[in-house]
């Protein structure tokens, strides 16, 4: 009849694939095209009642994961398969977390092929379940319609259906002895012999799996409805493992006299298969968790902490290790995660003499312990792998189990120890780096700051993004022949080493003329000539000499295209100082104007570089007035400590605040403020 065969619901297919569909499947089910809405009517009903269907989801439909959960797929009445392109393949990432593969299932577009097989998978699937239940239904009956059961075997107790069904069912008493079984179920529990009858179920399974399963068979016989199907492992009389799913029902016959009624399906295969994809899986995982904690930012012995736990983790290993070598060529334990309390599998001293090993040679190392070895403490397996990149070794992965290590396993420990080694390497590279770059930014900027009585005198230098950068911000502080004192802040077109290059030459240059004379037009003349004569890139620059005096300091101030310094008044009001002149190493002979202002007591000049203004770029700016506004609100109260360091500090947390990730310069700030006399007020 019609309404016996099964149903192919399509869901927004392409016409095309719905003709393929029709000549591939409609000769055994109803193909038949719905909207969204006439799905949810047509699958209808309780789950594991409804009409055996399967729902095949185009990809033109925009909530398929939606109306996925709106047909609550079952695995004896309704499959969907849902055809996935690359617009719509991101809104399917879900499926496979939240819906096992006997329910749904993900196609690739314009696979016509894959999508028929999937389809007749689902259905077969289907199929075979409700034959199952029928199984279990029919079997209820006859037992109801024989007559009395005690004594009876074989086909008389069970009945000509279950005889011949091609599913394992067994009879069991109230004791759980096996009194009755099909042919099926001989070939599958090797049920041969007489002994076998009477025989309690659980004495063919192993004994560590018989508690288990007598609860399962308590459970069945305490319920008249079906119980859950539960997978059991067995070794056959030949040697070989066996994998049985077990489902057990309740019956009763005529005397009111209760038995177990259990179906054994033999699934050796698909369980060794669900177990390879998810090893597979697992190892997958391993490998993208040790990459994003290799590649990850933070103290590489957290990196390698968290690699070392996700190891014990994905392969259930006993204790897994990291060992790294020092330049004398010693190993150094880094890293250790799972038993560390003397019961694994290979004895720690055992470990230690496996890793020199493997050091020494340059090679893995694999090594089973057996019983008796006066090496270990207990049976268990070691795999050791160099971790070698660039020719270099740089440590030792170390992983002991209990059990042997397949190929497979050992295969992802080779593979993960690769980017171990790899990430070493790389973080080892860093710290020389960071070491070089430290070495070429030390000569940049002075030790200290000179102590200028009658003065405070504060700096901070931060060059962008992390300490492998060489910026091309400086400032210095010294006292020139005459007694006068300079002070200079500067920035360098470009970055990195030659950067750093032109600012030793800058800061050589300013200090050997102001040896001479500190005159300002002097000194940027002959900053300016070396710059040109060595065919550099511009720099620019603020430059002070400063002459104190017993009420006042002089100060003359010139601008190489440098931004305008600040001035902050005793009483906190702050402006920008109107100083120009153009960049030092584009013209022949520039001209640098000179400003002269007096520095009171009580009062701050600010120099300060682009970073401050031009933190994320020319297009995304602060002006000068803007941090003269910021200047004049810090509080600096007479006979505050350190008022210059105040500031500096301030103008650097503000710059960090306000530019926060857009950060893209390097930033240096020098302050000068004239101290009142000791004990008397700021004039």
């Amino acid at each position: 009849m019609a309404d016996e065969r099964v149903r192919i619901l399509l869901v927004e297919v392409a016409s095309e694939t719905a003709r393929d569909l029709e000549a591939a499947l409609g000769p055994t089910a109803d193909v038949v095209a719905v909207t969204a809405g006439e799905v949810l009517t047509r699958t209808a009903g309780e789950p594991g009642g409804r009409h055996p269907t399967v729902v095949v989801v185009g990809p033109r439909l925009s909530a398929p994961v939606g109306l996925v959960h709106a047909v609550r797929p079952h695995p004896t009445d309704l499959g969907v398969v849902v055809i996935a392109d690359p617009a719509t393949e991101n809104k399917l990432t879900t499926l496979p977390t939240l819906f096992s593969a006997d329910l749904v299932r993900r196609v690739p577009a314009g696979e016509p092929a894959r999508l028929s097989e999937a389809v007749r998978e689902l259905l077969a699937g289907t199929t075979d379940r409700r034959a199952r239940a029928a199984v279990r239904e029919v079997a209820q009956r006859q037992l109801a319609a024989g007559g009395r059961i005690g004594g009876q075997r074989g086909e008389r107790l069970l009945g000509e259906f279950l005889a011949q069904a091609p599913i394992g069912a067994l009879m069991l008493d109230e004791d759980g002895s096996v009194i009755a079984w099909n042919r099926r179920a001989a070939d599958v529990l090797d049920l041969t012999d007489p002994g076998a009858f009477r025989r309690p179920l659980v004495e063919l399974f192993p004994p560590d799996d018989r508690a288990a399963l007598r609860r399962h068979l308590a459970t069945s016989a305490e319920h008249p409805s079906p119980g859950p199907d539960v997978v059991f492992e067995r070794v056959t009389s030949d040697g070989t493992g066996q994998a049985l799913r077990l489902a057990s029902q309740q019956v009763l016959d005529l005397d009111g006299r209760r038995r177990v009624l259990v179906l054994a399906e033999d699934v050796t295969d698909r369980l060794h298969a669900q177990r390879k994809l998810a090893e597979r899986t697992g190892h997958a995982l391993l490998g993208a968790e040790v990459a994003a904690a290799m590649t990850a930012a933070g103290p590489l012995s957290e990196r390698l902490d968290r690699c070392v736990r996700a190891t014990v983790d994905r392969l259930g290993a006993t204790r897994v290790c990291i060992w790294t070598v020092k330049p004398s060529g010693e190993p150094e334990h880094v890293s250790c995660a799972g038993d560390d309390e003397g019961d694994a599998a290979v004895h720690p001293g055992v470990e230690r003499e496996l890793v020199d090993r493997i050091i020494a040679e340059h090679r893995p190392h694999l090594d089973i312990v057996r019983p008796g070895d006066p090496r270990a403490a207990s049976r268990g397996s070691f795999a050791g792998y160099p971790l070698i990149s660039g020719g270099e070794l740089m440590g030792v992965l170390s992983v002991t189990t209990r059990l042997a290590l397949p190929g497979t396993t050992l295969s992802v420990l080779e593979s993960i120890a690769d980017q171990m080694a790899v990430g070493i390497q790389q973080d080892r590279l860093l710290h020389r780096l960071r070491a070089a770059a430290q070495a070429l930014e030390r000569p940049l900027l002075p030790p200290r700051l000179p102590d200028l009585p009658g003065f405070d005198l504060a700096a901070r230098y931060h060059p962008f993004g992390n300490s492998l950068h060489i910026g091309g911000d400086f400032y210095d502080a010294f006292t020139a022949a005459d007694g006068r004192h300079v002070l200079v802040l500067g920035d360098v077109c470009g970055k990195g080493p030659s950067a750093a290059a032109i600012t030793g030459l800058v800061r050589h240059t300013l200090w050997a003329a102001a040896q001479h004379t500190s005159d300002p037009a002097h000194v940027l003349a002959l900053v300016n000539h070396a710059l040109r004569r060595q065919n550099t890139p511009f720099c620019t620059l603020t430059y002070a000499v400063l002459e104190p005096s017993d009420t006042s300091a002089r100060v003359r101030l010139a601008s190489a295209g440098h931004p305008a310094p600040l001035l902050r008044r005793a009483d906190g009001d702050t402006s920008p100082l109107e100083v120009h002149g153009p960049l030092l190493g584009v013209l022949e002979a520039p001209h640098h104007p000179v400003i002269e202002l007096d520095l009171r007591p009580g009062e701050t000049l600010v120099l300060y570089t682009d970073g401050f203004t031009e933190g994320a770029g020319a297009e995304d700016r602060r002006e000068s007035e803007d941090l003269a506004a910021l200047v004049s609100g810090i509080p600096l109260p007479p006979g505050t400590e350190r008022p210059a360091d105040r500031v500096v500090a301030a103008l650097l947390e503000d710059a960090h605040a306000w530019w926060g990730e857009r950060l893209r310069d390097d930033l240096a700030v020098l302050a000068l403020t004239a101290l009142a006399p000791a004990g008397g007020p700021a004039a």
